[in-house]
């Protein structure tokens, strides 16, 4: 539908008989006043309007057209034979027109002008479609994210008390009944402590996981992750020494974050190059860290047993271990890692050369 506004009759009897061949419907109006009659109640994705109406001005027409909110995203197409200057054109241009031609109007100039405004017009609802279905189905992944995160939260809470409560009694009968039994009660006993012990840890994997996508850094101060790294390093001070491991680090810079949370990244890692070092070998770590144009590069680097290509991508996600029952862990470690980054910013990944070449995983955080 096309509204074509003009008080010259053989005008506008002519533009719509060229638009009625051209195949669009077409609507009259000989009057300002008409007009926004027509257009209120029809609402036409295009107005072809005359500048000079013998009532209200077309450039009035326009205002009042683009300053409706039902009928915001009209197009007007002015048309003058009198107000042909280039101030003319500015002016009705400024004043809401989406675009403005100077009589004597060629035909075809003329349909090709509505043929790229109504493409614009299809562009524009197009694209206001797709953003109302993407802001729907963002506020939809919001709404299942924060469920998501409160069943996480409540069901690891809810989930230690009558693990506590297993790990309790089955410490008393430990206490009081081992050795009474006979050997095969004895190794039951040991197999729930341990089960106990590994499902504790999940859900403490679990919690600090589900933390670590929580926190919002729109108020983080700048940490020293030298100082951040000396605290983790003196929390693992016993499985450090318990390994035979060597931890250095080079001095680190200062970034805007979290404390706790860059602490737990560190433990993190460095925890996986003690776990996964060379059975013939003692673990080696280093850490280093140099700040580029637009970001804070930081290195952790081990002497362990490396990780092939194909799996670089996929130990960052939550559950997933390359090694099986072989080593103690749930797979939680490193996707935690991810998220602490992610969280501030930043992204990580990892460099191997493979089986027994090491590893060296590279963080990079904003510049504080």
């Amino acid at each position: 539908m096309i509204l074509n506004v003009d008080d010259h009759e053989a005008g506008r009897y002519a533009r719509s008989r060229l638009l009625k061949q051209a195949g669009y419907e077409v609507a009259e109006a000989g009057t300002g006043k008409r007009a926004l009659e027509l257009a209120a109640s029809l609402q036409p994705p295009l107005v072809l309007l005359d500048v000079n109406l013998p009532d209200i001005s077309g450039l009035e027409v326009c205002r009042r057209i683009k300053s409706d909110p039902k009928l915001g995203s009209t197009l007007v197409l002015q048309v003058s034979a009198s107000a042909v200057t280039s101030g003319d054109r500015v002016g009705g241009l400024d004043n809401g027109a989406d675009a403005y031609l100077v009589e004597p109007v060629d035909a075809e100039v003329l349909l090709a002008t509505v043929r790229a405004l109504l493409r614009m017009r299809k562009a524009e609802s197009d694209l206001a479609e797709v953003n109302k279905a993407l802001q729907m189905a963002n506020n939809l992944l919001v709404r299942r994210n924060e469920d998501l995160q409160r069943f996480a939260y409540a069901a690891s809470h809810d989930l230690q008390e009558p693990l506590r409560t297993i790990s309790n009694f089955t410490g008393l009968l430990d206490k009081r009944y081992r050795g009474q039994l006979d050997a095969g009660a004895d190794q039951i006993l040991t197999y729930i402590q341990q089960g106990a012990a590994r499902m504790s840890t999940l859900i403490h994997g679990l919690l600090i996981y589900e933390q670590a996508g929580q926190e919002s850094g729109a108020e983080w101060p700048s940490v020293d992750l030298s100082q951040v790294l000396a605290w983790t390093l003196k929390d693992l001070e016993h499985s450090i020494a318990e390994s035979g491991a060597t931890v250095t680090y080079d001095p680190l810079p200062t970034v805007r974050g979290h404390a706790v949370l860059l602490s737990q990244l560190f433990q993190n890692l460095i925890h996986n190059g003690l776990k996964y070092h060379k059975a013939e070998e003692a673990a080696r770590i280093h850490v280093t860290g140099k700040k580029t144009q637009n970001a804070n590069e930081i290195a952790v680097s081990d002497n362990g047993i490396g990780i092939p290509s194909e799996y670089h991508r996929m130990i960052f996600a939550p559950f997933q271990r390359l090694h099986g029952g072989e080593s103690p862990g749930f797979g939680i470690g490193l996707a935690t890692c991810q998220r602490i980054v992610e969280r501030h910013g930043g992204r990580i990944w990892v460099e191997s050369a493979g089986l027994g070449a090491g590893s060296t995983f590279y963080i990079s955080l904003p510049t504080a």
